[in-house]
């Protein structure tokens, strides 16, 4: 089996797309770049300065987002996709109905370096993000990097003190009784209390990224890793609306009063106080974004 990453267009290079932006756009909500900044600007202040791998599609408009108003700092290339649904299944139960596809699926964490060698050794930790139901997909990809670690021989410990993982929920109120999803997974007992964290949205954000929105790239589960037909890029319609909005959405983050606004939001954060998110806000201010 050809080992294949799932393929999604490259929305930086919006000239390549040419006439796949002509026709319908996938179907929004009036206020969703405002709540996608908001998000975002807790996103950066919870990650303490670390590599961003957004999980799954459910976070495709985060990533987009993201990476438009980041582009043309050196803040935009630490943001990585990592398309992959586990909600379900383990390492060893994919090791034992469909070892070839596990394999394929280590060689495309080496592709985009989260192989866990390359994590342990990383120059800044890694946070995995993602909407959270129950926290189990967490738990499986946590359990991903410890199987392939034994494999490799790399110390598991030395993985997981590089990681940490940020999931999204919906906002409630808060109060000594609210539900916190690391709470109630064992896995998150291998991991110290700030390595898991919670950024919250508003229950319609959260039900149309997770739920409702169209997206761009393709389901990828378990018996599809390393699948060469997943390397194709999908022509259906519903895949082409929503790269559209995508695009939409990348480039409302590139545009210079778009920056300016997330910007001021994130030098507004009690985080300021550190240095990492210093750097942010001023590689932002001094590089300003053009839209494309």
């Amino acid at each position: 089996m050809t080992t294949s990453l799932p393929f999604r267009w490259d929305l930086a290079r919006r000239q390549q797309l040419g006439r796949l932006l002509d026709g319908p756009v996938a179907e929004s909500y009036r206020g969703l770049i405002d709540d996608l900044r908001d998000c975002c600007v807790r996103v950066l202040a919870q990650a303490r300065g670390s590599d961003l791998a957004f999980v799954g599609r459910s976070p495709e408009s985060i990533y987009d987002y993201l990476t438009g108003v980041l582009a043309g700092t050196a803040h935009a290339e630490r943001c990585v996709l990592l398309n992959l649904s586990m909600r379900h299944e383990t390492a060893d139960e994919v090791e034992r109905t469909a070892p070839a596809n596990l394999r394929a699926l280590r060689q495309q964490l080496e592709h985009i370096g989260l192989g866990p060698a390359q994590i342990a050794a990383s120059e800044r930790p890694w946070t995995f993000v993602d909407l959270v139901c129950g926290g189990n997909t967490f738990g499986n990809l946590a359990g991903l990097l410890a199987h392939f670690a034994a494999a490799e021989g790399v110390d598991a410990r030395a993985v997981r003190r590089r990681i940490g993982f940020i999931g999204i929920v919906v906002r409630g109120k808060n109060s000594p009784n609210t539900w916190r999803w690391y709470q109630k997974v064992p896995w998150a007992r291998d991991f110290p209390r700030s390595a898991l964290r919670s950024v919250s949205v508003d229950a319609w954000t959260w039900q149309y990224l997770g739920e409702y929105q169209k997206k761009v790239a393709r389901w990828h589960p378990p018996m599809w890793w390393g699948e060469e037909w997943m390397a194709e890029p999908p022509h259906g319609e519903s895949s082409l609306q929503a790269l559209r909005l995508a695009v939409r959405i990348h480039q409302a983050g590139r545009h210079p009063a778009e920056r300016a606004r997330f910007a001021a939001a994130l030098a507004a954060r009690p985080e300021m106080k550190h240095a990492w998110l210093r750097r942010i806000v001023h590689d932002l201010r001094a590089h300003p974004a053009r839209e494309r």
